[in-house]
């Protein structure tokens, strides 16, 4: 009745689902045998905090993100470039790690903002 209404053939799905799982348990177990399950582990584990390392947002929103057009300019480098936020949303330096100030740009002469102008 469910092939009725699906109109597809559900034996070729699942025929197909059933080879990618297999498929994979097979090459994982060929992995495992050549490198070592503890290789594996750490492997996965890498790939979870790649996945991860993202996901941390600052709790309050910095000029840029909330809509403002300006750069980020340290006090002792210039402009470096993106900054670091830490968990308070204060951006530091990619560089010295001072806190940096941004300056909005206002008027559309970038080279002052560059400069430290805002």
């Amino acid at each position: 009745m469910l092939k009725e209404y699906l109109g597809v053939d559900l034996d070729k799905y699942g025929l197909f689902f059933v080879a990618v799982i297999a498929t994979s348990v097979i090459i994982t177990g060929i992995y495992w045998a050549i490198f070592g399950f503890d290789r594996w582990a750490g492997q996965v584990q890498t790939a979870a905090d790649l996945m991860t390392a993202a996901a941390v947002s600052p709790f309050v929103q910095s000029p840029a993100v909330s809509g403002g057009t300006g750069q980020y300019v340290c006090p002792q480098d210039g402009a470096v470039g993106l900054p670091n936020f830490d968990m308070a949303g204060v951006p530091h330096c990619p560089l010295c790690g001072q806190a940096m100030n941004f300056y909005s740009a206002a008027s559309n002469n970038f080279s002052r903002v560059a400069a430290g102008g805002g």
